[in-house]
């Protein structure tokens, strides 16, 4: 909830609802990594965001990578605001 609320602060259109969480992933993941996106598939709502796949060893793989991912941009908030600054007109928001 931090991270969405300094995100929110920083970006008028970034009010941080499931659609615009899947919108700022899918931008990162496609810039950082795009073999996360392969098969992927999400369910964005106004309060949840989810992230799926069909079950495989490399899906099982590329979720606990985006697990991971989705961690350590939690856990280093001003680099994860500062991609989302510079990249907010790549982000296709809610």
């Amino acid at each position: 909830m931090e991270a969405g609320e300094k995100i929110s602060a920083g970006n008028e259109d970034a009010y941080m609802n499931g659609y615009n969480w899947d919108a700022i992933f899918s931008c990162y993941l496609k810039k950082h990594e795009p073999d996360i996106l392969k098969e992927m598939e999400t369910d964005p709502e106004a309060d949840m965001y989810a992230a799926f796949y069909p079950l495989t060893p490399e899906n099982e793989s590329r979720a606990e990578r985006f697990v991971e991912i989705i961690r350590s941009l939690i856990e280093q908030e001003d680099k994860f605001c500062q991609f989302v600054k510079e990249e907010s007109d790549n982000i296709e928001w809610d």
